[in-house]
């Protein structure tokens, strides 16, 4: 039997997907990326994750009229945060939507609606609410209405947000320190005034996806490899000396406007380790963690590659002071390679009155214990196989895993 036009149509869509998807081999496999095996079989691995996560927030998180915030484990993505769970949904502002719910107990509720596309134009973020200055009753529960307008009748003044008439996603950060206690927030987004829905695809929307969504993928890819690629052109590798106290917000990359962000890159042999120290300023949260050279957090539930304000141990001096090193070095503040001989440092101050700029020394392993002192918070490996214990139940607690 013949195939009709649409069945052609459908067909051809498919298959410049999956040619075009083959071209992400291009990207992660270019000899001119210096890179091992294993990063390059990380970079098939962030295809994939980032194939399957546009996959959940597209085709499976609703749609403009009937939206529903996707979660993602993992969110590998930017040198995604450790601390995070990130949420986000699909939105149109030409209509009006409705975010409800109580606020938890995390110690950071960001809430932003921002276009995504890289590849197209430069981030653009249209609304950006801290989960503090929501208007919460005295139950913690809270209302926000937005959109192009007019405002639907009843809204109070507070609870309303005009914004332009883009096409645009919403993100929800929710930051934890204290993993094993804190609540997260219960929210649910609804459009106000939606059309009656469809649950089946037609053939038009699924070949209008599939145009975009490997070029999604592989931009996406490309984007944060080159980006962290961008530091070692600038040298700026094993040292924060690039950074300004007063650097500020990313928002142009996505970043959240309630914080300060640094960044560099390391490279570190099996016999190296790099001293990291910083005075810790005062502020609503602060983490930091490592990457890999495709701007994916490290794993984070097995391996402390990170530590929050929380989790870390910060000396009577106020100064966090962190090994990142292949090995433990016996100290409490170690950030984990995992292996990992290269990639991003990123740490984040939310909210804070200052932004310090960690300083970095470059040793080898064995010279490690003549710069220890009682400020360096030693620990045996009895203590260090419980606190990862710890960590890796906590970590899944957040995602019912």
């Amino acid at each position: 039997m013949q195939e009709s036009t649409s069945q052609n149509d459908l067909r051809s869509a498919w298959y410049d997907f999956c040619d075009r998807l083959k071209d992400g081999a291009a990207i992660v496999l270019d000899p001119d990326r210096p890179m091992d095996d294993v990063d390059r079989a990380e970079g098939i691995r962030a295809l994939l994750r980032r194939l399957a996560s546009d996959t959940s927030r597209v085709l499976e998180g609703g749609d403009h009229e009937h939206p529903q915030l996707a979660w993602f484990h993992p969110f590998k993505n930017g040198q995604d945060n450790p601390d995070g769970l990130y949420q986000a949904a699909e939105i149109d502002l030409s209509r009006t939507y409705r975010l409800s719910g109580t606020v938890g107990t995390v110690c950071y509720l960001g809430i932003t609606a921002m276009t995504t596309n890289f590849a197209e134009r430069g981030i653009e973020q249209f609304l950006t609410l801290n989960g503090s200055d929501l208007p919460t009753d005295a139950d913690g529960r809270f209302e926000v209405v937005f959109g192009a307008g007019p405002s639907p009748a009843g809204v109070a003044d507070a609870s309303w947000f005009e914004l332009p008439p883009e096409h645009c996603t919403l993100i929800i950060r929710q930051f934890f320190s204290d993993w094993a206690s804190e609540i997260p927030a219960d929210l649910h987004l609804e459009c106000v005034n939606p059309e009656p829905g469809t649950s089946r695809m037609t053939g038009e929307s699924m070949i209008r996806h599939l145009a975009t969504a490997a070029d999604q993928v592989l931009d996406m890819t490309a984007f944060w490899a080159d980006f962290g690629n961008a530091h070692v052109a600038r040298a700026e590798v094993n040292s924060f000396d690039h950074v300004q106290a007063a650097q500020g917000s990313t928002s142009n990359l996505g970043g959240s406007v309630d914080q300060g962000y640094g960044q560099t890159w390391y490279r570190i042999a099996d016999d190296e380790a790099l001293l990291l120290e910083v005075e810790i300023p005062d502020c609503v949260y602060w983490g930091i963690q490592l990457g890999d050279v495709w701007y994916q957090s490290l794993d984070w539930w097995d391996h402390q590659s990170s530590l929050n304000g929380h989790q870390a141990v910060v000396s009577a001096d106020g100064v966090f002071r962190a090994v990142v090193a292949h090995q433990d070095p016996g100290t409490a503040n170690w950030l984990d390679t995992t292996g990992s001989t290269q990639g991003c440092i990123t740490y984040r101050w939310n909210q804070a009155d200052r932004q310090p700029v960690p300083t970095c020394t470059l040793m080898p392993v064995a010279s490690i214990a003549e710069h220890f002192d009682d400020r360096w918070a030693p620990i045996n490996r009895e203590q260090r196989s419980v606190v990862l214990r710890d960590r890796r139940r906590a970590a899944l607690r957040r995602f019912r895993r």
